[in-house]
């Protein structure tokens, strides 16, 4: 892959991760606003963003030739291993730093951990066996 077409794949990527983490704490928000338990409208929105990271990652971001039977595991790996990273950054982070700066650090972190790990395993990257 030229280094252009990597260059346009991390902004749209990138484009992706904050409309979509914007849209998702407008409905958390939105949830919280109607007395929806925090912990259960976190987890909810939680859902949301992977479903629309996944879904428009997918089509949009790295344009998968792949089918969802290729591409959903790599998907999942790729943000489970970006959730440990997440946790662990704000673990050391958070004793040195406020825990709000901590997290606009880990968040960026985690963005390159996940987008680097859906590379190194080819996220959209395939041949497609059957009709989405």
């Amino acid at each position: 892959m030229v280094a252009q077409e990597q260059v346009a794949r991390f902004g749209r990527y990138g484009i992706v991760g904050i409309a979509s983490n914007l849209f998702c704490f407008l409905v958390f928000l939105g949830l919280i606003a109607i007395d929806i338990w925090p912990v259960l409208a976190s987890g909810m929105v939680y859902i949301l963003g992977l479903t629309i990271s996944y879904i428009a990652n997918r089509s949009w971001s790295f344009r998968s030739t792949s089918d969802h039977r290729q591409d959903l595991p790599r998907f999942l790996v790729s943000y489970g291993i970006g959730l440990v990273f997440s946790m662990a950054s704000m673990w050391v982070l958070i004793m040195w730093l406020h825990p709000a700066v901590a997290q606009i650090i880990t968040t960026v972190l985690a963005a390159i951990v996940i987008y680097s790990c859906l590379t190194l395993f080819k996220f959209g990257q395939g041949t497609k066996h059957y009709a989405d």
